[in-house]
């Protein structure tokens, strides 16, 4: 009887562990934000997508807003930080710059997730201190995209103050004219190609002045140029999200997690 009571004793165990362990996996990455609550609107998701994506190339730090309805069973915020941005790559595998603002609705939860590479830039004690003081607040007003919002701009604001030259320079997109550095001098072809376009532009205005007949050819050029482009501007006002998937970054437990 000894023997049957202790194994039952290894079965259960054997299965809490088995259920803890249950695998889960985050939902696929298409942008900066990733809202599986519904506590954001479309609008809001959009912009607050697009602002996180603009300041990822300004800066080459990458966050993701994480909202979740509530935790996976067997799972802790902690681990649904360290899984999430493991999964997603979130910064650059260059710089692990990346940085996750989970919450967590119904257990009432937040944290930061910092990448192996923030470092000193975003420390467990900012990121405590952003919880508690910005996001934690406005969460209980249940105004998650203030929450958020605010949130992403602390972060941002602690992660340029406490780097050098104000940007992590492995993620941060070349093609950024904002680089905390100035204007980029014009090059030697950028010159030539305004010198081009300078003699283009005064030929054309020369044979307009001098010739009627290129006038009315000018003219009516115009006219129906400007006509048959009339009816395509409707559709592109709104555009698209950022289709942000990842940089390969990594992540080692890092963060501050807090109730609210």
């Amino acid at each position: 009887m000894r023997y049957f009571a202790t194994l039952v004793v290894f079965a259960t165990l054997f299965v809490s562990t088995l259920a803890h362990a249950a695998p889960w996996t985050p939902p696929p990455l298409r942008g900066h934000v990733v809202d599986e609550a519904g506590a954001l609107t479309d609008a809001q998701a959009l912009q607050l997508d697009r602002k996180l994506d603009r300041a990822r190339r300004e800066t080459g730090f990458a966050i993701v807003v994480y909202v979740l309805p509530r935790l996976p069973e067997g799972r802790t915020i902690e681990d649904v930080g360290y899984e999430a941005g493991n999964a997603w790559g979130v910064g650059s595998k260059s710089g692990d710059d990346g940085v996750i603002l989970l919450a967590s609705l119904g257990e009432r939860k937040l944290r930061i997730e910092t990448g192996k590479g923030v470092g000193g830039a975003l420390t467990d004690l900012q990121s405590s201190r952003i919880n508690r003081e910005v996001i934690g607040p406005l969460m209980k007003q249940g105004r998650t995209y203030e929450a958020m919002n605010r949130g992403v701009d602390a972060i941002l604001q602690e992660l340029v103050a406490n780097t050098e030259g104000g940007a992590s320079e492995a993620g941060r997109d070349p093609r950024s004219s904002r680089t905390g550095q100035g204007a980029q001098p014009a090059t030697t072809a950028d010159l030539l190609q305004l010198g081009v376009a300078g003699l283009v532009l005064l030929g054309v205005i020369v044979l307009a002045i001098v010739s009627p007949t290129f006038r009315s050819l000018l003219f009516y050029l115009l006219l129906f140029g400007r006509g048959g482009g009339g009816g395509g501007g409707g559709g592109g006002g709104g555009g698209g999200g950022s289709g942000y998937g990842g940089g390969g970054g990594s992540f080692g437990g890092g963060g501050s997690s807090d109730d609210y």
